[in-house]
């Protein structure tokens, strides 16, 4: 084999290499052409011919950039104003079998994960509990809410973490504890101011 052959055949091999350069460089171009076109059919990209604001193509507003209704904790819909207002009844525990006094409380507007009020027990003895009540949901049939005992508490008071509902009975309301421990009290409450 002689020097000039050799030759061509690194000259072969070089215009091989530009050859693939300039195959990849066409493939690229192609596929940058194509991929503008298709963008452009897509039903989630829009024109702004307006010529203001948005570029040529920009992507439609997700979901995601929209306004948030939902609200975060401390947000979201308040306390209906059926609810509002002082309500005052006598309590009893054990299915109604065991009288445990005087139940008052004062709602007053919250958002989910505000306190909505504090719930005043006075046994027959006059006796005081006070219990925060911190709400937790709120449906189209009720009020849900984490009851805890208040600090100051003398130690015949429960206090435990508990969920309680606050249900119109009529022009009353009903409280409801899942509290077994106190013997599952429930109080129908009349408005007093």
């Amino acid at each position: 084999m002689s020097a000039d052959s050799s030759r061509s055949g690194a000259g072969r091999g070089r215009r091989v290499s530009c050859s693939v350069v300039i195959a990849v460089a066409g493939a690229l171009a192609a596929v940058t052409l194509g991929s503008v076109l298709v963008f452009d059919l897509l039903p989630d990209e829009r024109r702004d011919t307006a010529g203001g604001g948005l570029p040529a193509y920009s992507t439609a507003p997700s979901a995601s950039a929209a306004p948030d209704t939902s609200g975060s904790a401390g947000e979201g819909p308040g306390i209906p104003e059926r609810y509002l207002g002082t309500w005052e009844g006598q309590g009893a525990a054990l299915e109604g079998k065991l009288p445990i006094g005087t139940f008052r409380i004062t709602v007053r507007q919250a958002r989910v994960g505000e306190e909505l009020g504090r719930l005043r027990q006075t046994d027959i003895a006059g006796g005081v509990c006070t219990d925060v009540l911190t709400l937790k949901e709120v449906t189209d049939r009720e009020l849900v809410a984490t009851s805890v005992g208040a600090k100051g508490n003398h130690a015949g008071c429960n206090p435990a973490r508990t969920t309680v509902r606050l249900v119109p009975t009529g022009d009353d309301l009903t409280y409801e504890s899942d509290s077994a421990e106190s013997g599952n009290p429930k109080a129908r409450m009349s408005r007093v101011s």
